[in-house]
């Protein structure tokens, strides 16, 4: 019996090898029609005998890139087709064309292999890539992804690339960015620092290793913009590294040549490797090993008990660390045998008698005083050349920039699940993906970027287009589009104009690729704040979205969440509904709004944004709280009237009766910078959130002590942390160590957290808690936290898809933005 139906498949399903994959299957089974790209995904019209067959084997075989959403089936009366074809991509199918776009993803293990294969016509060829892997989303113009709509459209695919691109049985069978060295992107070394030398024959990629070894540094273009790169060992590089880009102490990225080069510097875990190897290749926070500092230069990453290291993700990449260079080895090489590092051997494609030339390579973002990533290569030249030695660049263009994605594992009791070889997240037998999230996820991220980001939020059916614009610092946007959310990728901090042209570059190519027209756009509340000020100028209704009420919103966004919940919101500063700095924050929140049931108490931050990049001047409010007319003393004891100085310090205190210049603050990142600095680990952040950094690096193992805190009632529930503060300066006049003071500190917030969740939840008849905000970055607070709430029988839900910093913020801004438009809030769960 012949049948025949139309199918219209949605989801990530171009640029994954989707339509190869389904002219293979149909091929096998004998059946005939056509498949094609639409702008809503992909189109199949199949008959014959086997279509049931068919239906039944396509979601559960798609190619492992993919992630079908829905299939939509329709019946059909029989045509006769006489064969199966991949016919021209159209542009206007369905009711409202919209399709997902993939991530860029790593090189695959078989084009690695014929990189480095002699043999290959590909070998050494530092843009090899097949359906399976290479860039996706960075070099996307438009949809339906076909090579015309990418920047491949300017190579001509020679005879022997067609050859590949059309034969069904090869696996570059209609992979959109395939090219060799005959017809593809070539790369091209350009020396800016006339120390360095270069002869016009000389190999671009090898030369780059000798300026790196001899201690320059080179940007370096790669899939979403461009690298700043030096050998990790070097101190001196380093340090100049960190003195022309970053000056502060914010840590550098590294890259390795595998996991087991890794495994020299930081502790990994099974759940860590597993990141660390799949196609998304982010940047894994470890944990460093105490005899590291041998290996790695202190400078990367200081005072920080982490550092950050990724593998490599494309085949230059590869060739830095792998290219079969004539030069003997050095001391600083390290000769591979087998390189069993990499899960699934991708590394043993290595052959023996190459040299690793680096065990670890600092791989920065390439940009200057926060502005974006660059992209372009006249961009580089110009914008790079005080940086850089050298440039390492290509004449394949990137469409739209992405930095690298960074990424925290937890430990609390999780387990990883191999799927179609990337990650499925469980804990105690209850998987995570896609249900509501109750228990504890073990990915947690701190920038979501490459690999990841454009990937859509499956939202709870359909809703009005909106854009949520997001926070200033950490930026991000996101658009809504049917039932799902699409947050863009990391932006960064809206403090210039060049940041701002990036946001609105991004959001008009997301705009046009998705086909998104909003209705509306939710901003800050922040009168301040650019995004806000964007916003406002927008023609569009306005919804205004408070900052840690759009944290909370942003785990419900993930959840698909409407109930009511307690939502805790710790972080740094967010403007308040009463114009003061909230950061410390207990709501009852739903999707129809929020209310503010409890805060930790205000204390006043002396100088404004000044206290923020000195916390020791927060730490003289917290004390001037605790102590009252004995802080002058008490000051003296932990000798802070040596190291401010007497009359800066009396100053201060002076000034602390402005209201004008010390704004009332409630954060919590500023309690934590004020014990960072009242016990001596860190009195200047250089960079946001370093000294709650520090504090956290130094947290002492298996202490369950904690400190004595006051919480009072009125209108709202107030946690005052004054008895912590004078127990605090006890223990240290006691000669307590710093680490056991930050793990007893850590303890008291987690504590506090508990018996506030547990007094709201018994008053309002709730144990949903939610938690969000920059300071579950935390890795002791957050588990810590989990644990207690979960023991107390409450459901604990947590960001696993944004991170919970203000990254997130655009994600809860859109979602609660579109529940009210939708008029349906009150919607049983």
């Amino acid at each position: 019996m012949v049948e025949r139906a139309k199918l219209t498949v949605r989801g990530i399903v171009q640029g994954v090898g989707f339509r190869p994959y389904v002219y293979c299957l149909a091929e096998s089974l004998g059946l005939r029609g056509y498949v094609r790209n639409t702008a809503g995904g992909v189109t199949i019209d199949i008959e014959g005998g086997n279509v049931s067959e068919f239906l039944r084997r396509l979601p559960r075989e798609a190619p492992p890139l993919s992630r079908i959403e829905d299939i939509a089936i329709e019946p059909m009366l029989e045509f006769g087709y006489p064969d199966f074809r991949i016919i021209e991509s159209s542009d206007d199918e369905g009711p409202e064309p919209f399709t997902l776009i993939s991530p860029d993803v790593s090189v695959c293990k078989d084009c690695l292999k014929e990189l480095l294969d002699p043999n290959n016509r590909r070998y050494l060829y530092p843009f090899t890539n097949c359906t399976n892997c290479g860039p996706r989303y960075t070099i996307t113009k438009g949809v339906p992804y076909d090579r015309p709509n990418t920047t491949m459209a300017a190579f001509r695919m020679c005879g022997e690339c067609s050859s590949e691109y059309n034969d069904p049985k090869d696996r570059r069978f209609h992979a959109q960015p395939n090219a060799c060295s005959k017809c593809g992107p070539r790369v091209e070394l350009k020396i800016q620092n006339t120390e360095f030398k270069m002869d016009k024959n000389d190999d671009p990629v090898e030369t780059a290793i000798h300026l790196l070894k001899q201690g320059g540094i080179i940007a370096i273009k790669g899939l979403g913009g461009f690298h700043i790169a030096c050998d990790a060992a070097n101190d001196e590089a380093v340090a100049r590294l960190r003195d022309r880009k970053r000056k502060n102490n914010k840590p550098f990225a590294l890259m390795a040549p595998d996991v087991d080069t890794i495994k020299k510097f930081c502790d990994v875990s099974e759940e860590e490797e597993a990141l660390l190897v799949s196609h998304r290749r982010p940047v894994v926070l470890l944990r460093k090993k105490k005899e590291m500092t041998s290996f790695v230069s202190d400078s990367v990453s200081p005072r920080n008990r982490c550092i950050g290291f990724m593998l490599p993700y494309t085949p230059l990449h590869y060739l830095l660390f792998c290219h079969p260079s004539s030069v003997p080895a050095t001391s600083k090489e390290l000769r591979v045998t087998g390189c069993t590092g990499i899960q699934n051997s991708q590394h043993a494609a290595c052959h023996s008698s190459l040299v690793t030339h680096f065990k670890a390579l600092v791989m920065t973002s390439g940009n200057i005083s926060e502005e974006p990533i660059v992209k372009d290569n006249d961009e580089a030249l110009n914008k790079l050349s005080g940086l850089a030695d050298a440039v390492l660049l290509h004449d394949r263009d990137i469409f739209t920039r992405v930095d690298d994605s960074v990424v925290r594992v937890t430990s609390d009791r999780m387990r990883v699940m191999r799927k179609n070889g990337d990650i499925e997240l469980q804990t105690e037998g209850r998987d995570l993906n896609p249900s509501p999230v109750t228990r504890h996820p073990s990915l947690s991220f701190i920038r979501r970027s490459r690999g990841y980001a454009p990937e859509a939020v499956a939202l709870r059916g359909a809703g009005p287009e909106v854009l949520g614009c997001g926070a200033d610092v950490k930026n991000t946007f996101t658009l809504t589009k049917g039932s799902f959310a699409i947050p863009s990728q990391h932006i960064g901090d809206m403090e210039n104009y060049q940041t701002l042209r990036f946001f609105e570059e991004c959001l008009g190519k997301m705009k046009e690729v998705y086909r998104v027209k909003p209705v509306a756009c939710a901003h800050d509340l922040h009168p301040d704040y650019m995004s806000t000020q964007w916003a406002l100028r927008q023609d569009l209704p306005k919804v205004a979205i408070q900052h840690h009420y759009a944290h909370i919103g942003s785990v419900l966004a993930e959840c698909g969440l409407k109930k009511r919940v307690i939502g805790i919101a710790l972080d740094g500063t967010g403007y308040g509904s009463d114009g003061k700095l909230w950061g410390g924050e207990f709501l009852l929140a739903d999707v129809k709004g929020f209310e503010r049931v409890g805060h930790f108490k205000y204390i006043p931050l002396p100088g404004g944004e000044a206290s923020i990049r000195e916390p020791w001047r927060t730490g003289i409010s917290y004390l001037l709280e605790a102590a009252g007319d004995e802080v002058m003393e008490r000051l003296g004891e932990i000798g802070f009237l040596g190291r401010y100085g007497r009359d800066n310090i009396e100053n201060i205190l002076k000034l602390m009766s402005s209201a004008e210049f010390c704004p009332l603050s409630s954060g919590a990142g500023r309690l934590f910078d004020a014990v960072a600095s009242l016990i001596g680990v860190c009195d200047t952040n250089t960079f946001e959130g370093e000294a709650a950094m520090a504090l956290e690096s130094v947290i002492a193992e298996r202490v369950e002590d904690d400190y004595p805190v006051n919480i009072t009632a009125g209108e709202s529930l107030t946690v005052d942390f004054s008895p912590t503060i004078t127990e605090i300066l006890n223990d240290l006049g006691k000669g307590l160590e710093r680490g056991v003071i930050s793990s007893k500190f850590h303890n008291t917030v987690c504590n506090v957290i508990l018996r506030v969740a547990v007094r709201i939840g018994e008053t309002y008849a709730l144990r949903d808690v939610v938690l969000s905000g920059g300071t579950f970055q935390n890795l002791y607070l957050l588990e810590r936290t989990v644990r207690m709430l979960r023991s107390a029988g409450m459901d604990v839900y947590v960001n696993q898809k944004a991170p919970c910093n203000d990254a997130g913020i655009s994600l809860g801004q859109a979602y609660l933005c579109r529940e009210r438009l939708k008029g349906n809030e009150g919607d049983p769960e």
